[in-house]
C-alpha cells in the first residue's frame, strides 16, 4: 500500500474520532507529536552499466518524517517547533577498484506560529488554522568507498528558509490531537549540490499525530 493511501486512511480515521469527541480548551496546553507526509521530490531509480562498472542511483520518493512540539499561548494562537527531513538521494557504484556508496538527506528545523480561525471553532474538536515558520535547512551528504582501503567523506550545507501553510487540527479526547496540513517550503540555494540539487523548495503535505499534556485553562 502506498504512503499516500496510508496517510489518507489515517486522516479519515482520526477525523471520525474527533467529530465524536467532546470539545475542550487548548489554551496553555502542550503537545509532542510525530509527522508523516510527502515533500515535492519524485522517485527516480536509474542503473547504468559502463566500462568502469555498474552505477545504481535512487532518487528520493519524497517521504517526509519528523517530530514537533507545540504550546498554545492562547486558544487561537500556538507556538510550534518542528524538526523534519527526507532522504534526498542514494547512489551505489561498483567498479574495478571497489564499491562506493553515497547517501544524501535534507532536514529542517522550523519555529513558527499557528493561528486558528474562525472564533466559532475555539473550543471545538475541529480547528482550521494558518501557519508560518522560519529556520535552517541542512543538507548532508556522505560517501563511503570500500576497496584496498576504506574511506569515509561527509559534508553538510546550510541554507535559510521558511514554510507557510494551512491545515486542520482534530482534537481526539483530552490527550490526543491529529492534524492535516498543506504547505510550501521556500529556501535559499545550498552552496554545493546535495543529492544532485542545490534547492529543495516545493510543496509539502503532512499528517501529524500528537499527545496533549498540561492542565490548560479548563
Amino acid at each position: 500500500m502506498s504512503s499516500v493511501k496510508i496517510i489518507a486512511i489515517l486522516a479519515c480515521t482520526f477525523l471520525t474520532l474527533s467529530v465524536a469527541s467532546n470539545a475542550i480548551s487548548l489554551e496553555k496546553r502542550h503537545l509532542i507529536g510525530l509527522r508523516l507526509g510527502m515533500w515535492n521530490q519524485v522517485a527516480n531509480v536509474r542503473t547504468e552499466v559502463g566500462v568502469g562498472g555498474v552505477s545504481t542511483s535512487v532518487g528520493s520518493d519524497g517521504f517526509l518524517g519528523g517530530v514537533s512540539y507545540g504550546h498554545w499561548l492562547k486558544e487561537d494562537l500556538a507556538l510550534n517547533i518542528s524538526v523534519g527531513g527526507m532522504m534526498a538521494d542514494v547512489e551505489t557504484r561498483v567498479g574495478l577498484l571497489g564499491v562506493s556508496h553515497e547517501t544524501a538527506a535534507v532536514t529542517h528545523i522550523l519555529v513558527g506560529l499557528k493561528q486558528y480561525f474562525p472564533k466559532s471553532t475555539y473550543g471545538s474538536s475541529v480547528r482550521p488554522f494558518v501557519k508560518a515558520s522560519l529556520g535552517p535547512y541542512i543538507g548532508s551528504q556522505t560517501r563511503t568507498e570500500t576497496g584496498l582501503v576504506v574511506s569515509v567523506e561527509s559534508r553538510s550545507e546550510p541554507a535559510f528558509g521558511g514554510q507557510a501553510g494551512v491545515g486542520v487540527d482534530f482534537v481526539v479526547g483530552r490527550h490526543f490531537l491529529t492534524g492535516i496540513s498543506v504547505g510550501y517550503n521556500l529556501m535559499n540555494d545550498f552552496d554545493e549540490p546535495i543529492g544532485g540539487s542545490k534547492n529543495y523548495s516545493g510543496p509539502e503535505f503532512s499528517l501529524g499525530f500528537s499527545y496533549l499534556f498540561g492542565k490548560g485553562t479548563d
